[in-house]
């Protein structure tokens, strides 16, 4: 009776024990790296100046901040500990290959990736301008003298990681394992779900942050399904991200990040989203919809021999 609990009438762990048992891993891991990069950084601090102890915790999260190497190094190696969470039990409990969860090689996907690339920057800078024509940002400085500095290097870096590493697990793993046991709608809506609730801890979210970031799950979930493949998902998970936060200065989900243009909002409202930025509001809803509508109508899969 224990047993069926855990596994599956094929002998098979049961669907969600597979992405629990990934998703602690990765917790666990991920906070093994943390706590020996934030010693090695309080050593190398104290080492420099012992009085820097004095305000220890004040230090630490300036350090964490995305903007700052020691925030871009823990970040990476959150990334890469999620996807080596993945490679690793993808291998051990369903032991087939990566490319079943819709990491197909580059050389067949390249398009896709080039696709999304392009579309996830465009869908950030129809955000951008309705949000500045309608009054509802202004940009810190002008926008004529672009400051371009090396965040913009590392904050693209960053967000491939982030759009490899989010895609594999939520539009990648969960929902493949999730189909598994269950039918394609219920894996799809489950899947978008848990990438939504994976913001929950992100400042500023709102009711409508978590509309917008189920939305956006399900856009990737469509990309995904309509490609065949994660790649056309990862590059418009990128380039939303950077264009977001590196390109126009806006909050990445609560996350601040420093942009070639800086924005701020002239009031923090719904149609902005606040404090969780954009995502958070009515603006990316519509052009998210708008991004649906462009799939359903142009998109085409490339066919591979």
């Amino acid at each position: 009776m224990l047993k069926n609990i855990f596994m599956s009438r094929n002998s098979q762990v049961r669907s969600g024990w597979k992405i629990a048992i990934v998703f602690i891993f990765f917790i666990l891991i991920t906070s093994l790296t943390q706590i020996i990069t934030i010693a090695i950084y309080s050593l190398s601090k104290f080492l420099s100046d012992p009085n820097s102890f004095n305000n220890y915790s004040g230090h630490i999260d300036n350090a964490l901040n995305l903007n700052t190497p020691m925030g871009f190094i823990t970040m990476l190696l959150q990334c890469l500990c999620m996807i080596l969470s993945i490679f690793i039990f993808w291998k051990k409990l369903d032991k087939k290959p990566i490319k079943n969860i819709g990491l197909i090689n580059i050389k067949n996907g390249y398009s896709d990736l080039i696709k999304g690339l392009i579309l996830g920057g465009i869908a950030l800078t129809i955000v951008f301008f309705i949000l500045f024509t309608t009054g509802n940002i202004k940009p810190i400085g002008s926008l004529n003298r672009p400051n371009f500095n090396i965040s913009a290097l590392t904050g693209l870096i960053l967000f491939i990681f982030v759009g490899i590493n989010e895609e594999m697990f939520a539009r990648g793993y969960c929902f493949t394992v999730l189909r598994q046991s269950t039918n394609k709608w219920i894996a799809i809506i489950v899947s978008s779900i848990i990438f939504a609730i994976m913001h929950s801890l992100n400042s500023g979210i709102s009711l409508l942050s978590y509309v917008n970031l189920f939305l956006f799950a399900l856009l990737a979930m469509y990309m995904t399904i309509k490609s065949k493949n994660l790649w056309l998902s990862i590059g418009f998970h990128i380039t939303w991200n950077y264009f977001e936060g590196n390109v126009f200065g806006f909050l990445v989900s609560g996350n601040e990040a420093n942009g070639i243009f800086n924005v701020r909002n002239t009031i923090d409202n719904i149609v902005n989203g606040g404090k969780f930025g954009p995502e958070g509001g009515l603006v990316v809803t519509l052009v998210l919809c708008l991004c649906f509508l462009f799939m359903w109508k142009f998109y085409k899969a490339k066919t591979i021999n």
